[in-house]
């Protein structure tokens, strides 16, 4: 039996599947059933249990042969202090993970978490690895890029301004690779018998600029006119406060910026079979963010019909 923790989440949901896929015993880790539903439908065992929860945690991975773990990926927007949220998961999950006596682990982690500060919240991935590195057990380190989905987060931009807008220098090439073929790395390594503990860094299918992205972007879209525009820190770290995201979450997204574009964070292995996945940023763009883009528009288009048949 295999336990995936964040197992509603978007890398956690790819291994829930590509695990029974396979004919194994799965146990889907999520804070709440109802999130846990569809996966319980789809046969894994739903266990309900807060990441910070050890006791309840331990109970979970009682009997795994092994354990996906991941490390809340995302920002909470308002917290005051998400460094220490990290730590409090990292303590629980490596102190289950012990007292549970599990024997194969695998961790979320990310470029850049070989430094131990100035990456922003990988620093809780690099005392993420170094806290299992301690267990008995043999640990695989998914070291992934930057996620493709952060993209996502650009449709209002795109839509309303004809822009792609981040702080990010527009030539630096970053390692870009889409969440499901991560899901799909963990599940491979815990299927795959390992006699000791790996880093294995996933690069996705080819290192991309922002300026490269926002071009795939405006021609599978069909926006000629898109265009990338790198935001100053101020403006980036403005626009965060403006959306209410507190001070400290705000300052680690902006150590994020810093540390890609210093070269501070940087993938350290080489480009191989063996790092490289499969989905390219044309794939993605195509099948995942045009899709909500178009429903962007559409939403946009009929709230200013329905304004124009009222008369407003």
């Amino acid at each position: 039996m295999f336990v995936v923790t964040g197992a509603t989440g978007r890398t956690g949901r790819v291994v829930v599947d590509e695990l029974l896929r396979a004919g194994r015993a799965v146990r889907a880790i999520g804070r709440d059933s109802q999130g846990l539903a569809p996966l319980a439908a789809a046969g894994a065992e739903p266990f309900v249990a807060e990441p910070t929860d050890r006791a309840a945690l331990t109970d979970a991975f009682t009997g795994a042969e092994g354990v996906y773990v991941l490390v809340q990926p995302n920002y909470i927007p308002d917290s005051p202090d998400f460094p220490a949220h990290q730590r409090t998961i990292v303590d629980a999950m490596t102190a289950a993970l012990s007292t549970a006596g599990v024997g194969r682990v695998v961790t979320l982690s990310s470029w850049g978490a070989d430094k131990p500060a100035g990456t922003g919240p990988v620093v809780g991935l690099h005392q993420l690895e170094q806290q299992t590195n301690t267990l008995d057990a043999a640990v695989t380190h998914l070291r992934a890029g930057y996620f493709m989905e952060n993209l996502l987060g650009q449709i209002e931009t795109i839509r309303g301004a004809g822009v792609v807008a981040v702080p990010f220098d527009p030539d630096i090439a970053m390692p870009f690779i889409a969440t499901a073929d991560i899901g799909r790395a963990a599940a491979h390594s815990l299927l795959t018998p390992s006699a000791g503990s790996d880093i294995r860094e996933l690069h996705g299918e080819r290192d991309l600029s922002m300026a490269e992205v926002t071009e795939v972007i405006g021609t599978i879209a069909e926006l000629p006119r898109l265009r990338y525009v790198q935001q100053s820190i101020e403006e980036f770290a403005a626009a965060q406060r403006r959306a209410g995201v507190s001070q400290n979450v705000t300052g680690l997204m902006v150590e994020v910026v810093h540390a890609i574009n210093s070269r501070h964070t940087v993938t350290l292995q080489p480009r191989s079979p063996r790092t490289t996945t499969p989905t390219s940023i044309e794939t993605f763009v195509a099948e995942t963010l045009v899709p909500h883009l178009q429903s962007a528009f559409v939403t946009v288009a009929g709230r200013a019909a329905r304004r124009s048949a009222s008369g407003g």
